[in-house]
């Protein structure tokens, strides 16, 4: 099998997975494809690294969700679908254990550099809005009309990484995308009230205290914000996303790029990175192992935080330049 469709045409128990964290292109897309599956005749399951988050339980009124961790058993499965993320060290201790299992890895992404990933077989398009974009390409492509629950997934996909619109990559495919789910019957308001009108009441705290954490460096070109583990404990116990600092502190004039650098319960850092204008952030996270889209990306940095600073700093430093130096 040499494509993605034709796997999935000779596979009846497909497991989809995708990386640590899921956002909401990867469970917007695993929900799509769920739903293309099913309508196929076949047998999905989503077994995620990680929990569905408070922000995308409204899916679950139409779709199973799972995980697993350690040795939790999964169910029977003759192939694998990332989607959202193209290695399998991005799926955590799961990881390791669908590598093992030996049945064929699809990898479903818009990630630069994802055809060269864990998969077998690999349906990328790094031009794509989304992942959930290429999942409605499948439904094209076997020729299944989208219904309800898909259409939602897919809009959650479109909405997560386009910044409901307002980025750069908002693009013909995404409107044209877009009025089709609408029609299918996407209930907008409920998406939008589900992910940003459930906040803990702790969540105007965290963002204040995350926000008065900025630092503006680079004569104001970087806001760099370092979130340490405590912090970050309080963060999941209130289910706050993080990520909502970013928009704020790249609103501010003069600011080319927004980092965000989180440290994890192992000490390690990960950093998320966002760009105003025209620096490559994926070309800085590539020194460090991470990848995305130019402008947005991210990566895991096996240091302490402050050495994550400081190696953030001197890497957006030399992109501001001109001068990215090549990956080691």
């Amino acid at each position: 099998m040499k494509t993605v469709p034709e796997l999935l045409r000779a596979t009846d128990r497909i497991l989809l997975t995708g990386h640590e964290n899921p956002d909401g292109d990867c469970l917007g897309a695993q929900v799509a494809l769920f739903h293309l599956l099913r309508a196929l005749g076949k047998s999905p399951v989503i077994v995620n690294p990680d929990p569905i988050g408070r922000s995308y339980d409204f899916l679950l009124r139409h779709t199973p969700f799972s995980h697993a961790r350690g040795d939790d058993p999964l169910p029977p499965f003759d192939a694998v679908v990332l989607l959202d993320c193209a290695q399998l060290s991005r799926v955590g201790a799961l990881g390791q254990r669908l590598r093992l299992s030996g049945v064929p890895i699809a990898v479903i992404d818009h990630h630069v550099g994802s055809e060269n990933g864990d998969g077998s077989v690999s349906f990328v398009d790094a031009s794509a809005a989304a992942t959930g974009a290429l999942v409605r390409r499948l439904f094209r492509e076997f020729g299944v009309p989208l219904d309800a629950a898909a259409a939602e997934g897919v809009f959650l996909s479109l909405v997560s990484d386009t910044g409901w619109f307002r980025y750069s990559n908002a693009d013909a495919e995404v409107f044209a995308i877009t009025s089709e789910l609408v029609a299918a019957g996407v209930d907008v308001s409920l998406v939008f009230d589900s992910l940003y009108r459930r906040n803990h009441p702790d969540s105007i705290e965290l963002l204040a205290g995350a926000l008065q954490r900025a630092r503006l460096r680079l004569d104001g070109q970087l806001a760099l914000v370092s979130l340490d583990r405590t912090w970050m404990d309080r963060a999941a116990n209130a289910d706050f996303d993080t990520d909502a600092v970013l928009d704020p502190l790249r609103s501010i004039e003069g600011v080319e790029v927004v980092a965000l650098l989180k440290e994890r319960f192992d000490g390690s850092v990960k950093a998320s990175l966002r760009a105003r204008n025209d620096v490559d952030v994926q070309a800085i996270v590539a020194q460090f192992g991470g990848g995305g889209h130019k402008k947005a990306a991210g990566a895991n940095m096996r240091m302490a935080i402050g050495a994550a600073e400081a190696a953030i700093e001197a890497a957006v430093q030399q992109a501001l330049q001109g001068a990215v130096p090549r990956q080691p």
